[in-house]
C-alpha cells in the first residue's frame, strides 16, 4: 500500500508577505501614499507652473488606491472565512 504524498493533516504554510500583519502594514502605507498624493494634486493645481505635472500624483493616487483596495479585500475575506470556520 502506497503512502499518500500529500496528507490532509498538514497545514499549508503561507509566505511571509501574505500574512495578515504584512497586508495590514501595506494597507496603512498605501493609505499614507494616497493622502500624500491628494496633497500633491492640490499643490499642483494651485501653481500654474506645476499644472503640467499633475499626472504624477494622479498616477500615484490611482496605484496606491488599487493596492489599498486589494489588500483590504484580502484582509476582509480572511476575516469572513475565519468567522465561518469558527461556527
Amino acid at each position: 500500500m502506497k503512502l499518500d504524498k500529500n496528507p490532509l493533516f498538514r497545514k499549508v504554510v503561507s509566505p511571509w508577505y501574505d500574512s495578515d500583519f504584512f497586508c495590514l502594514m501595506i494597507s496603512i502605507f498605501a493609505g499614507h501614499v494616497f493622502y500624500f498624493s491628494t496633497a500633491g494634486i492640490s499643490v499642483a493645481l494651485e501653481h500654474q507652473q506645476y499644472q503640467g505635472y499633475c499626472w504624477v500624483p494622479i498616477t500615484l493616487m490611482s496605484l496606491s488606491g488599487i493596492l489599498l483596495v486589494a489588500n483590504l479585500f484580502r484582509i476582509l475575506s480572511r476575516m469572513i472565512s475565519r468567522s465561518t470556520e469558527e461556527e
